[in-house]
């Protein structure tokens, strides 16, 4: 009775135990990827690992079985599982991609794992991964120091000299300010400022509105033999000129002109000769205008 008994256990357990060894034939590890570097691991680095199993092609992954994401173990947590299949030939290979993130710190260097990991098959085939050790950095010293003891005294960043600049635009705006002031007192035609309003700026005034004809040119002579007259205090004539000078130093360079214009203006009023009425309009302006210069001072 016994021998039967053995005899039927045999042929029930040994197909089983043959059936096993024929799925664990088919599952065949191709490659494993580790990452490049095991040392000088940082907090926060990201450690990648690969793994191919090829296994029979009617076979499949058993999904329920992997680790989860966000899994964490010993500082290292699991951050992504990348799974690809293809068929090849009457095999199917998988390939299974790991990243790791360290979250693991300590004051000195320490040397922590990647979990091993274990994949297994709906054929109850399993294929195990192990575990891969790497060195961890220090972060922190061991041993802390007061931070007033290192601190490196401070100071104050120096200040720029804005004096000089400041002064230097105070002058620049003074000048030209005073530019402005010469320059309107010497061109001026304004009637508000008694110090631009001489007899000669009026006279000036007045050229500028006559026309260019032969009543123009007469007026122009007698508007500047006005000027003249009031500016010396008396009717002044060609023989004058020399006691006008006198009288008025600061005419000296125009000596020459009043004598010219003398002789001109005579011309016009008495004896009748035909002049270029627009040509001697625009010199008693300009002989006017530099009378006016004289008379301002400039």
């Amino acid at each position: 009775m016994k021998q039967i008994f053995l005899w039927w256990l045999m042929a029930t357990v040994c197909p089983s135990l043959a059936l096993a060894e024929t799925q664990a034939a088919n599952v065949q590890v191709l490659s494993v990827q580790n990452p490049a570097s095991y040392a000088g691991i940082q907090i926060g680095d990201v450690l990648q690992r690969t793994i191919q199993i090829s296994v029979a092609a009617n076979d499949q992954l058993n999904d329920s079985n992997l680790p989860l994401k966000g899994l964490q173990r010993n500082g290292v947590e699991l951050r992504q599982l990348q799974i690809d299949s293809r068929k090849q030939g009457y095999q199917q290979v998988y390939t299974l991609v790991f990243d790791y993130q360290v979250f693991a710190s300590s004051g000195k260097p320490v040397q922590l794992q990647l979990p091993a990991e274990q994949v297994t098959f709906k054929s109850g085939a399993k294929v195990e991964l192990p575990s891969w050790r790497f060195w961890l950095m220090a972060q922190l010293p061991d041993q802390l120091q007061k931070a007033r003891q290192s601190v490196v005294a401070q100071y104050r960043p120096a200040l720029l000299d804005t004096q000089t600049p400041q002064r230097g635009l105070f002058i620049s705006l003074l000048l030209l300010v005073i530019g402005g002031l010469v320059l309107l007192y010497r061109n001026s035609d304004w009637t508000l400022l008694p110090m631009v309003n001489g007899h000669f700026a009026r006279a000036y005034r007045k050229l500028k509105k006559l026309p260019a004809n032969a009543e123009g040119q007469k007026q122009a002579a007698l508007i500047v033999q006005d000027a003249l007259n009031q500016r010396f205090g008396q009717q002044m004539l060609a023989s004058h000129v020399p006691q006008f000078i006198a009288q008025q130093p600061g005419f000296k360079p125009l000596e020459q002109a009043l004598h010219v214009f003398f002789a001109e203006s005579n011309a016009v009023l008495y004896s009748g000769q035909a002049i270029d009425a627009a040509g001697y309009l625009m010199q008693c302006k300009i002989f006017t205008r530099q009378l006016r210069d004289c008379e301002r001072g400039v």
